[in-house]
């Protein structure tokens, strides 16, 4: 009972890091450690990285070797002990499932993991990114980024906004001075409600067994579960056991057979010790050994089902890089800096992408979004500037920073001048500044908030007209954001051309 209450320990405590990791993602970045640590850690990121040929990227995913040989060693610990969406399913399986809940915990489909991974991987290798939809921590960030994030802000907003009777008594008499920052528009996300509705059907596939999800989908899991099934630490049934099969219930992952309870489907044990404090008499232990009798670290899979997942994979990345599976680039999908076409092709941001929502998160304008319709199917999640939410703002390079695999690349402050993300076009017929006689305004917004100076005040048949200097411009899209005219404003921002 006792390495259960570690082991608990140990998960909320990485749980609570992951959380503090998240936290530290903002603007601008001042923590020891990189945001994006949880997802460098991820071997099956950098395995997917390394297929989608950017080996140059694990120089960043080094973490995720660090894990794979601690799995090589110790076995399938970093699911048991370590992953943090691992940690809220179990948490939530407690609260709404509690421990006597009448489920179906035997095995449903334990080898459908492994079969999802082989798809995962083959359609890595040919440019063309599946693993996002299932990597838990890619995913789980995602949630975080596009549903916690808002939701957490608005209810400080609430809280101060309507708790002020409550707080104010309790703050007034220790009032600290600090400097006045800007303060940050308020988070919001689209395809938010979406990837809620996927962590809602994670958390109540629990209604069928405990951890399903990690049972019989995760592809890390499957991952770590084949380079993990000869670690040293392992469970250990003594000749003495009566068969009593009171292991079985509680084991997260239905390694114990229920018709053979002394034997152990090593693949699938993640070391939780949950046997252990169930054995009455002490015949169950979690020990150091080689091979103890009843471990079986085989994986049995059948080759008629790897070869559909393989071709699954293969269909899946042949088929989205064509116009099948994607539209044409709409000229309003405007990249952010770090993936400007001078520093990553369209392509190679679609592969590397795990649309983790790191970028997102630590916009300082909000303008990073997560792409609908402008950039295909294949192309969901992936990051889109959206100047009307928010523009890039001059000073910060904190989304190249965050990104864990390369999807886009680090770049200076000093640089950004010469990254163009698109160009501003000024619709004449919409510009309060372009119209003529008594509906004409004068209108500086523009010109008065381009940070590069592309947009200059001129005369032109009798009146001061906004143009854009196209050597300049950068599309940072600050003037569209600024821009007066609603709803739609009288200058926008297109990708890399002019359109009318």
């Amino acid at each position: 009972m006792r390495m259960v209450w570690i082991r608990r320990t140990v998960q909320i405590a990485f749980l609570l890091f992951f959380v503090w990791l998240f936290l530290q993602a903002a603007w601008p970045l001042t923590s020891p450690l990189p945001p994006d640590l949880f997802l460098r850690a991820d071997p099956l990121t950098a395995l997917t990285a390394l297929a989608s040929h950017s080996g140059a990227m694990l120089s960043r995913l080094w973490p995720a070797l660090i894990v794979l040989g601690v799995t090589v060693l110790l076995g399938r610990v970093f699911c048991g002990w370590v992953c943090p969406l691992g940690t809220v399913i179990d948490v939530c399986d407690r609260l709404f499932y509690g421990r006597k809940a009448k489920r179906l915990e035997k095995p449903r489909w334990p080898r459908l993991k492994y079969y999802l991974l082989v798809a995962v991987l083959v359609a890595a290798l040919f440019g063309t990114q599946l693993g996002y939809l299932l990597d838990p921590i890619p995913l789980l960030t995602r949630v975080t980024t596009l549903v916690a994030y808002p939701l957490s802000s608005r209810a400080r907003v609430a809280w101060v906004t309507h708790g002020r009777p409550i707080w104010k008594p309790l703050t007034k008499k220790h009032i600290i001075s600090r400097p006045q920052l800007p303060t940050p528009p308020e988070p919001s996300f689209a395809l938010g409600l979406a990837t809620f509705l996927i962590f809602a059907g994670i958390i109540g596939a629990g209604a069928i067994s405990r951890r399903f999800w990690c049972r019989n989908i995760c592809p890390l899991g499957a991952l770590l579960a084949f380079f993990g099934r000869y670690g040293l630490l392992k469970r250990e049934v003594k000749d003495s056991c009566t068969q009593c099969r009171r292991c079985v219930r509680p084991c997260k992952m239905g390694a114990i057979p229920e018709e053979a309870p002394d034997t152990t489907l090593l693949p699938e044990c993640i070391q939780c010790y949950n046997c252990v404090a169930a054995c009455p008499d002490g015949h169950t232990n979690v020990n150091f050994h080689w091979l103890p009798t009843g471990a079986q670290p085989e994986v049995n899979l059948q080759r008629r089902r790897l070869l559909q997942a393989a071709g699954a994979g293969l269909a899946y990345g042949l088929i989205a890089p064509t116009g099948v599976a994607r539209k044409a680039i709409s000229s309003r999908l405007i990249r952010p800096p770090g993936a400007a076409p001078a520093l990553v092709s369209e392509e190679q941001l679609r592969a590397l992408c795990v649309r983790c929502g790191e970028c997102m998160k630590v916009c300082v304008t909000g303008g990073i979004q997560p792409a609908l319709t402008e950039a295909g199917l294949e192309g969901l999640w992936t990051p889109v500037l959206v100047p009307r939410i928010g523009y890039c703002e001059e000073k910060c390079n904190a989304c190249g920073e965050v990104c864990p695999t390369g999807a886009l690349k680090p770049f200076r402050v000093e640089d950004k001048k010469d990254i163009k993300l698109g160009l501003a076009t000024i619709h004449q017929d919409k510009c309060l500044a372009w119209r003529r006689g008594e509906l004409y305004k004068l209108c500086l917004v523009c010109d008065e908030q381009c940070p590069y100076k592309a947009v200059t005040n001129r005369f032109f048949e009798g009146a001061k007209r906004p143009f854009v200097d196209e050597s300049k411009c950068t599309g940072c899209g600050i003037c569209e954001f600024k821009c007066p005219v609603k709803p739609e404003s009288a200058i926008v921002v297109y990708r890399n051309e002019r359109k009318a």
